[in-house]
């Protein structure tokens, strides 16, 4: 537990010594909440690194930060520019009062929009020092997020703690997001709205090591089942030929996703008759990105297609499997006497229950960094999630989520998704035969770019 946090921080915990905390916080105290803390207006954020920078202003100093607000990330941080390995770069936790600062026009982030008062925030230097090859643009000393030539310096980093008793709209097609008090409705109830219900995606928690002092943080990594290049439709395949499965936790850090190399070659065996072919990994080109904790690298792809599957107790499937009986049994239950029929439902039941699924197809396709299965970040976090969830395959960055409107709902331990562009389809639970019209009803009432039925 808590491997994300310590190897994240390039090194900089490890060298720091002497530090203690007392009393309970939002990072102390995993259960602990903030009150409601913005409004329900749109905040506009700088969205032109594929991360989501906001402007932050500390009670304790006189200059506003850049910030990037990650969800990813479990604690907020003021970064201490210079080099990690500089003994006088010691890590340190200051108690402040936070103002969020929204985008006032392009590239002026200082705006008020939100406080969060008594938060905890963590002084370090949170990124490695290493450059993309041939980034002339690029200073080691200072933390950056972007593709290379393109990243964006930031100077701290809005995590989840200090949003833990809010509800986190982003409506990313449009450069916003909302800070809310929580979303109304019981899971039913927004189903009945066509809204695709994610229950408890929140995972992970750890501890994070400060100076030899031990830092609990909660589970709040947004972990989301995916099939990759979904074709639930082909009944003609085989289930193994309909997509891939993987699992993905989303960041706001970054535009392009991360996929490991074995997810990928998934994805290329789920699709051999493919046209034209999907090429291997070693023929795809060379790709990097700028993470908070520093610079990623391996090879740029592009995938069709992904949907996002909600979690089910009832009927565990594989994602793809859920996304083909979704497809099959909105249109009607299994005929158990035709042996040519893949039912997914088992033994000689003629429905399921089927939890809910968001589809995405862009139009230019899905934006992959496709990267060792050995990756640091990747093995970090398959560390602290496991033994609760799969292994991580990836991260779903903010690009794939542009034609969505998601609800990060916090306080009733849910994600909400819908479609706020043609190509995205959202398919509430399909959780009895009796609400068949109504999924129906919401397919009918969507764009019609991205869907299949």
């Amino acid at each position: 537990m808590g491997s994300m946090a310590r190897r994240s921080l390039a090194g900089a915990i490890a060298a720091a010594s002497g530090f203690v905390v007392g009393g309970c916080t939002l990072i102390t105290d995993s259960f602990l909440t903030n009150e409601f803390s913005g409004d329900p207006f749109p905040v506009h954020v700088d969205a032109t690194s594929g991360a989501l920078l906001v402007g932050v202003r500390q009670s304790n100093e006189t200059e506003e930060r850049v910030a990037v607000l990650d969800l990813l990330s479990p604690f907020t941080v003021s970064v201490i520019d210079g080099d990690p390995a500089d003994p006088r770069l010691e890590p340190r936790v200051s108690i402040v009062d936070l103002t969020l600062l929204g985008e006032r026009a392009p590239g002026q982030l200082d705006l008020p929009r939100a406080s969060f008062l008594e938060a905890q925030v963590l002084s370090l230097h949170p990124c490695t020092t290493a450059c993309a090859p041939g980034d002339d643009t690029c200073d080691p000393q200072t933390c950056s997020v972007g593709v290379p030539g393109a990243q964006r310096p930031f100077e701290a980093i809005v995590g989840a703690d200090v949003l833990a008793g809010d509800a986190v709209r982003l409506r990313l097609g449009d450069d916003q997001l909302f800070i809310l008090a929580d979303i109304g409705g019981s899971d039913r109830n927004r189903s009945f709205a066509c809204d695709a219900v994610f229950d408890s995606p929140y995972r992970g928690g750890g501890t994070l090591v400060v100076s030899g002092t031990e830092l609990p943080f909660g589970n709040r990594r947004i972990t989301l089942q995916a099939c990759l290049g979904p074709e639930p439709d082909r009944a003609d395949v085989s289930p193994d030929q309909r997509g891939a499965d993987a699992l993905l936790v989303v960041s706001t850090s970054i535009g392009v996703s991360l996929l490991g190399e074995a997810a990928y070659e998934r994805y290329r065996g789920a699709h051999l008759a493919a046209v034209p072919p999907i090429p291997p990994i070693a023929s795809l080109p060379e790709g990097a990105v700028y993470l908070p904790s520093g610079l990623v690298t391996g090879r740029r792809a592009t995938i069709d297609a992904l949907a996002l599957v909600a979690a089910s107790s009832s009927n565990a499937l594989a994602p793809c499997r859920q996304v083909y009986a979704h497809h099959l049994l909105t249109m009607a239950n299994c005929n158990r006497d035709d042996e040519s029929v893949d039912c997914p439902c088992q033994a000689t039941d003629s429905f399921c229950s089927v939890p809910a699924v968001l589809e995405l197809a862009p139009a230019l396709g899905v934006e992959f960094l496709v990267v060792p299965d050995d990756d640091p970040t990747l093995q970090a976090l398959r560390t602290e999630l496991r033994p609760d969830q799969p292994e991580v395959d990836g991260l779903l960055g903010t690009g794939a989520l542009h034609d969505a409107e998601i609800d990060v709902d916090y306080p009733h331990d849910r994600l909400l998704a819908r479609c706020a562009a043609g190509h995205c389809v959202a398919r509430p639970q399909l959780a009895q035969t009796g609400d068949r019209e109504q999924v129906k009803g919401c397919l009918g009432g969507q764009p019609t770019a991205a869907r299949r039925d």
